[in-house]
């Protein structure tokens, strides 16, 4: 008896199983295919097993084991998930719809046929009983089909009948049943006929038909075609169509039939998008007031506005309300804008004003999920009052900084008055209305630093405003100037981030005064003295996060330019503005050594000195002076601040640049003249350190100032002449370093003598070399070539009589 492998139970539950089973009737197993048989096979090895082990057992006494002693034994069990085989070619299910699809193809086809070859010989008694016989036969056959469960061929058939009735009404026409109808009542006739048996066959024929489901707004929407081609009223048409079609998605939901609800939406939506546009395009084209509301052209858009609504009969969920609700008041309020658009840009900027204003109003009473609904049309009139807007700021902005090129103008220079489309006095109802929609419709969190924000941006829409009339520069530049180092004062003794937003603006506004004033250098000069202040004041009795920061990266650039515009008014030469900005940025990074300062400085000294040195006819004189007096004042920080010590190689190298500015200005062109001076003070300072470290090392110390005193005579030799003073003396001063290295015992002195001098030998010996014949060359290389062969079998003779020893051992 088979213990594992037994056909007739599950090898899973272990139910019984019927004969020849696809899957267990009670665990729902697949029993079918090759992971199946692999089991059932692997079963049966199984039982073979099992009688094997029960014939080969002996009787033998028990033992007792500690069962510690051995592991647990755990069977191996698969966990690789079995997928089912993929079906190849066309299921089961897809052959009836083509079958089916192909025989309605083909009936309709031969409808046509039999209307275009039959039509001739057939009376019209054989023309109607045949038509209508097919018609009636078709659809009942259809719906009788349905019923028996036949799905497919229902619809088949359906479909069918359908077209069949389209070409009654067609053959009816042409056999002048209806009289002298036109084009456009055909297309009402078919619509009406197919939409009207459509919805009589959904209401009482097999509830689940998909295609007379599909065919009643399809035939509503032919019927509003043909509608809208023999009237002169499109809109009401399209009003009427667009409500049948609610209405049938409405008795589409009611009744749970999902497809003629989404066909009837589909075809609503088409002529609401079409009723709009057309509703839009008349009302701009007839967009005064008595045109709009007492000859009606109007309607449309009202009409639209209010369609929109419809959704709302069919008691959506989630975003379609507020979809709804915003598009109806977007078109609503297109309505009642249109008459104030036509007229002048200004009447345009009020109007758009106004409703952003309204619709603000009303975002702000409403429930937070439902702002969307206001948001709409305050983005609609938002758009042009935003343009507008920045459009005035724009030209006014032009109109300030197109005044002249810096130190030009004097400081009574006026600006041009500028015509606008607008008017200039709208720049600020604009700014404070675009202000108040941001405000309206921002979350609580973001609505403080609008409503903070509003002042000040108000304030500059007012200096906008004033700089778009004739008025005189220092009107415009002192409002942002007085208000910015106000902001900045108002900011030092915070200690939160708003100070932060505070000096933040206030320095936006101080520089924005800063840029006006530069047409004219006493304006330059009394902004660039606010600016200082400000700066000054942040670094030294700043608060709020980021003050001092933002003072010390600031004094020095303003200073800069304050000393510039203060030279101009003094009537200074551009080739000494320069000193005056180095002694003051530089006394500014001893007296607050900090790195934000000190880049700030370094940016001001390089614009300054470049702009002073570009202004000379000697630039050579200038560049030295400029490099001395910076290495000067970077090699001063080094000596007074302990945590500068690093930048006193930054001013040495200055003042070596400056040196050699000069040498070269003066024609030396000996390398020593440029790099001894330097050498000599790095030699001194590293013998200063060992003298106070006595663990300082050689390497460190006494390398940097030896290589710059060697290697630049060296590198001069090796391109010259080596047969001269300088090899002697180079010769005998690598000659004293080898030997105080050997006698002090100092690595650097050693290495740098040695190598220094072995290449200036090579140097020495390449003139003579050069005349070697080249039977000496060759034979070099061959006794080199043959005492390297001789080694390397030398090594591997030895090598092998190691492995013999190795081999020999027990």
């Amino acid at each position: 008896m088979p213990r594992f492998a037994d056909p007739s139970l599950c090898p899973d539950c272990r139910a019984r199983l019927p004969v020849e089973p696809a899957v267990c009737p009670e665990c729902a197993l697949p029993l079918r295919g090759p992971v199946a048989s692999s089991l059932l096979a692997t079963l049966a090895t199984a039982d073979r097993l099992l009688a094997e082990l029960r014939d080969s057992a002996v009787v033998a006494p028990p033992i007792e084991l500690d069962v510690d002693e051995f592991p647990p034994v755990s069977w191996p069990v698969s966990t690789a998930a079995s997928s089912p085989a993929r079906p190849r070619g066309l299921s089961a299910a897809s052959v009836p719809r083509i079958l089916l699809g192909l025989g309605a193809l083909c009936l309709l086809v031969a409808a046509v046929t039999f209307l275009a070859v039959a039509w001739s010989w057939l009376g019209v008694g054989g023309r109607t009983a045949v038509l209508v016989a097919l018609t009636l036969l078709s659809g009942t056959l259809g719906s009788w089909l349905a019923r028996r469960g036949l799905q497919i061929a229902g619809e088949s058939l359906t479909t069918v009948a359908f077209g069949l009735l389209a070409l009654d009404v067609v053959g009816a026409d042409n056999a002048g049943w209806f009289g002298e109808l036109s084009s456009s009542g055909l297309l009402v006739a078919v619509g009406a006929a197919l939409g009207v048996s459509a919805l009589a066959l959904v209401l009482a024929g097999p509830a689940r038909l998909a295609v007379p489901q599909v065919v009643a707004p399809l035939g509503l929407w032919i019927a509003a075609l043909g509608a809208i081609g023999s009237s002169d009223h499109d809109h009401v048409v399209a009003v009427l169509t667009v409500l049948a079609a609610t209405g049938l998605a409405a008795l589409g939901l009611a009744r749970e039939l999902r497809v003629l609800a989404v066909s009837a939406m589909v075809a609503g939506t088409a002529w609401w998008v079409w009723l709009t546009l057309s509703g839009v395009a008349d009302a701009a084209e007839h967009a005064g007031l008595r045109a709009l509301w007492l000859e009606g052209h109007g309607g449309g858009l009202l009409a639209a506005s209010v369609l929109a609504l419809a959704p709302l009969a069919l008691r959506p969920t989630r975003w379609v309300p507020q979809l709804s609700l915003a598009t109806a008041a977007v078109l609503a309020s297109l309505g009642a804008a249109l008459p104030g658009l036509d007229d002048s840009t200004t009447r345009l900027a009020l109007v758009c004003l106004a409703f952003l204003l309204a619709w603000s109003a009303v975002a702000a009473l409403v429930p937070r999920s439902w702002v969307v609904v206001p948001a709409a049309p305050m983005a609609l009139a938002g758009l042009p009052v935003l343009t507008l807007a920045a459009g005035l700021a724009a030209e006014a902005t032009d109109n300030v900084f197109g005044v002249g090129d810096p130190f030009t103008r004097s400081v009574g220079v006026r600006l041009q008055h500028v015509p606008t489309d607008a008017h200039p006095a709208l720049l600020v109802p604009l700014v404070v209305g675009l202000l108040v929609a941001l405000w309206a419709v921002a979350p609580g969190s973001v609505r403080r630093p609008v409503a903070l924000s509003a002042v000040p941006l108000s304030a500059l829409a007012g200096i906008a405003t004033l700089a778009l009339f004739a008025v005189p520069l220092w009107t415009v530049v002192a409002t942002p100037s007085l208000a910015g180092a106000a902001l900045v004062a108002g900011a030092v003794r915070r200690t939160d981030e708003r100070g932060t937003l505070q000096a933040a603006l206030g320095g936006l506004l101080s520089l924005g005064a800063v840029a006006a004033a530069l047409p004219s250098a006493w304006l330059a000069t009394a902004t660039l003295s606010v600016v200082v202040a400000a700066a000054a004041v942040l670094l030294v009795a700043g608060a709020f996060p980021g003050a001092r920061f933002a003072g010390a990266a600031a004094l020095p650039m303003a200073a800069a330019g304050l000393l510039w515009s203060a030279a101009e008014v003094g009537g200074l030469d551009t080739a000494y503005r320069a000193v005056p900005v180095l002694l003051v940025v530089g006394g500014l990074a001893i007296w607050q050594p900090r790195a934000e300062l000190e880049v700030s400085a370094g940016l001001a000294a390089v614009v300054s000195a470049g702009a002073a040195i570009d202004a000379v006819s000697d630039p050579s004189t200038s560049l030295a002076i400029h490099l001395t007096l910076a290495g000067v004042l970077v090699s001063g920080s080094a000596l007074v601040h302990p945590s500068r010590r690093p930048l006193a190689w930054l001013g040495g190298l200055l003042l070596a640049a400056a040196t050699w500015v000069r040498f070269a200005d003066l024609g030396v062109d000996a390398p020593e003249a440029y790099t001894l001076p330097s050498a000599v003070a790095l030699v001194l300072v590293g013998l200063r350190r060992l003298y106070v470290d006595r663990e300082a090392d050689t390497s460190t110390t006494l390398a940097p100032g030896l290589v710059l005193a060697t290697t630049p005579s060296l590198l001069w030799l090796m391109v010259t002449d080596p047969v001269s003073w300088r090899a002697v003396l180079l010769g005998l001063a690598c000659l004293v370093l080898v030997m105080v290295g050997v006698r002090l015992r100092w690595n650097a002195p050693l290495l740098i003598g040695s190598i220094v001098g072995g290449l200036l030998v090579l140097r020495e010996l390449a003139p003579y070399a050069a005349a070697t014949p080249q039977w000496v060359l060759i034979g070099l290389a061959g006794t080199a070539l043959t005492v390297v062969g001789i080694t390397w079998e030398s090594r591997m003779q030895d090598l092998r009589h190691a492995a013999s020893y190795l081999g020999r051992l027990r």
